[in-house]
């Protein structure tokens, strides 16, 4: 039997993501991920996982669009990287990144325009293989 490697999370953009180009689009990012839970004392209390992820392509693409603070699902695999830091192993767990979906829309470029029909643009990007945001999910 195959070993399954799959993860699906929800959280928030720590920072700006960093994207590099080299031959192909890759960004950088981190998911600021909360759970809420009650102790032994029936105390509510709080904790964030921070999760480094990366993504390639056009998803790379898509999450450069975005900010700090933005809110999004993302949904990947783990995978161990390592490197050498002046003789001494390291090594992070990072989530390569299959596929996002975003809760706050892309920001507007600062010259939108409005369309033929004097309104304003306001449509999201529709996903590749996927609907349009703006389609109903049936």
């Amino acid at each position: 039997m195959a070993d399954l490697n799959i993860t699906v999370m929800s959280g928030r953009l720590v920072r700006d993501p960093v994207v590099r180009n080299n031959g192909s689009k890759m960004a950088f990012f981190t998911i600021a991920s909360n759970r809420r839970y009650r102790d032994k004392t029936d105390a509510w209390q709080e904790e964030t996982a921070f999760v480094p992820c990366k993504s390639f392509g056009w998803w790379a693409e898509a999450v450069a669009r975005h900010a700090k603070g933005d809110t999004l699902i993302v949904e990947g695999r783990w995978r161990t990287e390592t490197w050498s830091d002046d003789g001494t192993t390291r090594s992070q767990l990072v989530l390569v990144v299959d596929s996002v979906q975003f809760f706050t829309p892309e920001p507007r470029a600062q010259s939108s325009s409005p369309s033929a029909n004097g309104t304003e643009n306001n449509r999201a990007t529709p996903l590749p293989g996927g609907p349009s945001r703006d389609a109903p999910p049936f």
